[in-house]
């Protein structure tokens, strides 16, 4: 039965927190004495807590037996789990509250280009969880120019992208190392088996361009064929690359694992071969970060300073 089930049994003076904490500091001592010693209270007082608890849920939480151990009875072990819940609830409530105290935001919404290193985001974002664990964050990935886009319409707070496709007016930008892109394609395509390709070759070919949505200042970048398919997104051109289809520059940490396994090959093109994407942080000057959002701002400009000097 669900301790929610419980608070609505009618005649019922209402739970405490303090019973709460005590029923699981029982449970997790294994006694009486040493929830008591944990609480710093009489070992009387534990039991009398309890033995409230009980006798206003209609339940024995623990067996009562000639053992010294407090062992939970059937009852017990359905109700510490939603008793966790609750004490979990309260404890986040009051982080919650303390970050409202210290002005911390109410989410921090980050807009991240596809290009930029997910084990670097992961590492990032695992930090700010533990720093911030009551902020709600917002992440999106986009690709190219939807990130000046969603930082101008407000849609995102921060943003990381590249810095060929975002104008620096009313931004502050923050330079970041560059992701390596390389000419890749899977190990059966004819350019994989030609060696090192001359340019005709190479604009015989399907080339897949990372593009953006459709839009009248829609631009394309690093375009050599004459075949070209546009894709909005960079996992989709990562899976079309897998399956043979085409062959297009990808972020070289993206694909690292694919090149090294042999499942893509790359290309060693004499008219595309590859170069940095330059990466950049950039919010926008009228609507700075939070002391959360600085933070992470903080975190990446850290990292990339390790990056580099790696």
């Amino acid at each position: 039965m669900s301790l929610f089930r419980f608070l609505d049994m009618p005649k019922q003076s209402p739970l405490s927190l303090d019973q709460i904490q005590v029923f699981l500091s029982v449970a997790e001592a294994g006694s009486f004495a040493g929830a008591a010693r944990r609480l710093q209270r009489a070992t009387s007082a534990v039991s009398y807590a309890v033995d409230t608890l009980e006798a206003q849920l209609g339940i024995a939480l623990f067996e009562r037996g000639t053992t010294r151990r407090a062992k939970l009875s059937h009852a017990g072990e359905a109700v510490v789990a939603e008793a966790k819940s609750v004490a979990y609830s309260e404890q986040m409530l009051r982080a919650r509250v303390k970050g409202l105290r210290e002005g911390l935001e109410t989410e921090v919404s980050v807009v991240v280009d596809a290009m930029f290193p997910s084990d670097r985001l992961v590492e990032v974002l695992r930090g700010f969880h533990l720093k911030f664990p009551t902020v709600p964050l917002r992440l999106k990935l986009e690709a190219l120019g939807e990130i000046e886009r969603s930082l101008r319409s407000g849609t995102a707070v921060i943003g990381i992208g590249g810095s060929v496709h975002m104008k620096s007016e009313g931004l502050r930008c923050i330079q970041l190392a560059g992701v390596q892109l390389i000419p890749v394609a899977a190990p059966g395509h004819p350019l994989a088996l030609a060696g090192r390709a001359n340019p005709e070759a190479t604009r015989e070919h399907l080339q897949l361009v990372l593009t953006e949505q459709p839009a009248a200042d829609r631009r394309d970048f690093g375009v050599v064929s004459v075949n070209v398919w546009r894709l909005g997104d960079l996992a989709s051109k990562h899976a079309l690359l897998l399956a043979g289809i085409g062959w297009g520059g990808m972020p070289e940490p993206m694909v690292r694992a694919d090149v090294g396994a042999g499942r893509l090959v790359h290309l060693q093109l004499t008219d595309w071969r590859g170069g940095v994407y330059p990466l950049q942080i950039a919010h926008k000057n009228e609507s700075p970060p939070g002391p959360a959002g600085q933070w992470l701002i903080q975190c990446l400009i850290d990292q990339d300073e390790r990056v580099v000097r790696s």
